[in-house]
């Protein structure tokens, strides 16, 4: 089977056929740029509050087709950076609340694909943070020994290296913790949501760019093939939330890839201790991660996460070698015995990283524009319940989500990156010294 280069496998698990483009000038309660999990979620989570609402939803390719329906399709509860960082600029209090905001996400998520009948091939099987060396292994006990002490009761399950490999065996791991989670086909989820949204009477516009938000009274979006006025405008554009002027420095593009097999042989799956099927991840800033999919290909993805000038997101910068040749360099390490996988689709995507790794809500001024961006990686629990903070921001509603952490005030503002060449000579040294600093460790 050759190499199929630049083509995302779960994007080959379903067939889509786009909605029409907007082509005339509409009027609407809300509209939504972006169709990927931040946007779709806002839209259900509104219908479902106030179903007369007209909502309408812009997307510039096809519902999924962006970070949402090419993600690794961990269901996880992280947010941000790591939990230190969260109780850090936030305290303990609020920490804790937002990450029992995203685990039940989790297990909502799940429930959902559930009742409307989406084969996003759900699997709650809980994923492995493993340690490959001392450096880790130390951050896994400082995690598991802060997440006890925030809950107020045992967390996460931490396990020997022998408990480890027993586990995956992969002769690479030292150390683990196992913690709740799923698995899922990323892009058939988006596909799903976004099913369930329209049987609902949402608009969906695809193939449909937008080119600026007007502010006013009534904001407008503004397309090439025509505009929506709306009362409420939600910009929900993960990597590309910086193309609008107000979020320009606000995030950065970074470039994570991908490797995924061909469906690995009875033979070649009896190698190996993984009867669990637990995703994977390394414990590191710059992470390896694995799993399964429903058909036994293994994903490989990760490696080095690449900034280039000027934001550059062209679909050539799928094609680095570096990064391939990283990520098979870190495949043999730690699955010497399945050496003779072979990868059938390489690819890669952008992530929309923020100063504080931590995502970011909010409004405009003038209250009528509002955002929801920043999941640095980590976004498909965390973007479910962004979508419950997104509808009481738009409602006006207080309640136990517009006060997430999440959620910008007079208190927590969004830091700016520095402009290029600033940022790219900024992004180049930190990612040396964090290299540096992990072959060290």
């Amino acid at each position: 089977m050759s190499t199929r280069k630049n083509v995302v496998y779960w994007h080959e698990t379903e067939s889509v056929t786009p909605e029409p483009p907007l082509r005339d000038d509409v009027d609407c309660d809300v509209a939504i740029v972006g169709g990927g999990y931040t946007g779709l979620w806002a839209a259900h989570f509104l219908k479902e509050a106030e179903p007369a609402l007209d909502i309408r939803i812009v997307e510039a390719k096809y519902s999924g087709y962006g970070a949402s329906g090419r993600a690794d399709g961990f269901v996880t509860p992280t947010i941000g950076k790591d939990i230190q960082a969260l109780v850090e600029e936030f305290g303990t209090r609020r920490a804790l609340e937002a990450s029992q905001a995203v685990g039940r996400s989790i297990l909502e998520i799940g429930r959902f694909t559930r009742r409307n009948k989406i084969d996003a091939e759900y699997e709650a099987n809980d994923y492995l943070m493993v340690a490959t060396d001392e450096a880790q292994l130390r951050r896994l006990r400082a995690d598991r020994e802060l997440a006890t002490t925030i809950a107020g009761r045992e967390q996460p399950e931490l396990l020997s290296g022998g408990q480890a490999r027993e586990l995956i065996g992969s002769p690479a791991i030292l150390g683990a913790m196992r913690t709740g989670g799923a698995l899922i086909n990323p892009f058939r989820l988006a596909r799903g949501v976004a099913r369930v949204v329209k049987e609902r009477g949402v608009t969906v516009y695809e193939n449909t760019p937008v080119l600026r938000v007007d502010p006013g009274v009534r904001p407008t979006v503004v397309t090439p093939g025509g505009r929506i006025t709306a009362d409420k405008v939600i910009i929900a554009a993960n990597a590309h939330q910086f193309t609008f002027e107000k979020f320009r420095n606000k995030t950065v593009p970074i470039w994570s890839y991908a490797m995924v097999s061909e469906p690995l042989t009875d033979e070649q799956l009896g190698r190996i201790a993984w009867e669990g099927r637990e995703g994977l991840v390394e414990a590191k800033t710059f992470l390896t991660c694995a799993r399964f999919t429903a058909d036994n290909r293994l994903m490989w993805a990760g490696g080095p996460a690449l900034y280039f000038y000027g934001r550059d997101m062209r679909r050539r910068r799928m094609n680095e070698t570096r990064a391939y040749r990283e990520l098979h360099k870190e495949f043999g390490r730690f699955f010497p015995m399945w050496r003779d996988v072979k990868f059938t689709y390489l690819y890669g995507g952008t992530v929309d990283v923020t100063r504080d790794y931590a995502p970011h809500f909010g409004s405009l001024p003038g209250g009528n524009v509002f955002y929801g961006y920043g999941f640095n990686g980590n976004g498909i629990a965390a973007t479910h319940t962004g979508g419950k903070v997104l509808r009481d921001l738009v409602l006006g509603k207080d309640s136990e989500y517009s006060r997430l952490l999440y959620v910008d005030d007079k208190h927590r503002k969004q830091r700016d990156f520095p402009p290029e060449p600033f940022l790219y000579v900024g992004a180049r040294a930190t990612t040396r010294l964090m290299e540096w600093k992990e072959s060290r460790a």
